[in-house]
């Protein structure tokens, strides 16, 4: 039986490998935000749980949304999307939702570095349907800094 996800009939990619590497990076960045913010949603505790647990679940949603259209954008290069990408998402330890909103915003700094990297290699090629949708996931970054920001700033 052959291995799909390594067939070599399969188109391959045109990419450097530093686009590779940097498509990678950004979808696994935004599996460990989609995912920690999640868990921060359930795991929401105390006096001003709704407006955390409500905060928790757009920027999970935010980013589940963008997930699939990058994801396609690789494919569409023949980048192969590996396996490990999902299984990376970091345990947070927390106290209070203040301590979980400062930890998803340090997720979405992370996604933003490696969005920066992949807009970086993306502009080197010219590839700008690319560069839009990356453009447009930066974009939901800095709506996620700024919520999350202004409340984990708050006390």
């Amino acid at each position: 039986m052959r291995n799909r996800l390594h067939d070599p009939s399969r188109s391959p990619t045109t990419l450097p490998p530093a686009m590779e590497t940097a498509f990678i990076e950004a979808l696994t960045a935004q599996y460990n935000l989609a995912g920690a913010a999640q868990l921060a949603h359930w795991n929401s505790v105390g006096t001003d749980f709704y407006q955390f647990h409500l905060l928790f679940e757009r920027v999970y949603k935010t980013v589940e949304e963008k997930i699939d259209v990058l994801a396609e954008q690789a494919r569409g290069k023949g980048i192969e999307i590996p396996a490990k990408i999902f299984s990376s998402v970091p345990e947070i330890d927390w106290d209070d939702c203040t301590d979980l909103a400062k930890e998803i915003l340090k997720l979405v700094d992370d996604l933003c570095e490696s969005l920066d990297g992949l807009h970086e290699e993306c502009d080197k090629k010219n590839e700008y349907g690319i560069l839009n949708v990356v453009e447009d996931i930066m974009s939901d970054c800095n709506t996620m800094k700024y919520l999350l920001g202004s409340v984990a700033n708050k006390i």
